[in-house]
Parts: structure tokens; C-alpha cells; sequence
């Protein structure tokens, strides 16, 4: 899950040098296997991800997902999202909120929609 998750999130274009990259291969794992985490970020994701990373202040990991989702926004954009997906989910400009990106790299993986690129 793990592997194919990463290969995801470096083919949307988030880069694998960021903290937020490993904070979201993780977070979504988690949602993967407990999806109700998903209306939790503050409270309960970002606590257990905090957890995993020794993360000393609990806004660092929002902070680092977010900074991740922006740089990719500003070199990349998201369109390769619609094409994961093959439906229109982002214009140029628009941009995936955390928990957005979360959940649909987190339905991309259960819906096996990687298989037709692994």
C-alpha cells in the first residue's frame, strides 16, 4: 500500500524531499485503513501522524502537508489529478485542501485505479 501510495502522490507532482510528502504517505494509509480519520484532521490524523514523526508541536504537521499541497500548486498545479481519476476534479488554478488530497489519493488506492499504471 505503502509503495503504491507514494507513486501516486510523486506522479500528482508533491515533492518526495518535503515532510509533507512522508506526513501524507502516512496520513493516508491511516485513512485508508480507518476512513472515518478523514473527518478528524485537527483532532485525531494529524495527533497520530504527530505521534509516528516525533513531532513536537501539532500544528508543524498541517503546516507541512499544506506547504507541500501549495508548492506543488505553484510549480505543477493538480491537473494530473483529473487524469488519475479521468474526469475533470481541478482547473489550472485550483487547489486540493489537505483533506481533499488526502481523500482522494485515499479513493485513487481503494478503488485500484493505480493497476492500470503499476
Amino acid at each position: 500500500m505503502r509503495n503504491i501510495i507514494k507513486l501516486a502522490l510523486i506522479r500528482i507532482g508533491i515533492r518526495c524531499d518535503l515532510a509533507g510528502f512522508n506526513y501524507l504517505c502516512y496520513a493516508i494509509e491511516l485513512v485508508v485503513l480507518n476512513p472515518s480519520l478523514i473527518h478528524n484532521l485537527c483532532k485525531r490524523l494529524y495527533i497520530e501522524i504527530g505521534k509516528k514523526f516525533e513531532v513536537k508541536k501539532d500544528n508543524c504537521v498541517e503546516r507541512s502537508i499544506r506547504h507541500a499541497i501549495e508548492n506543488t500548486f505553484i510549480n505543477k498545479s493538480f491537473s494530473e489529478l483529473n487524469k488519475m481519476f479521468n474526469i475533470q476534479l481541478y482547473e489550472l488554478n485550483d487547489k486540493p485542501t489537505s483533506g481533499e488530497l488526502i481523500r482522494l489519493v485515499a479513493e485513487y488506492y481503494n478503488l485500484g485505479l493505480y493497476k492500470d499504471i503499476v
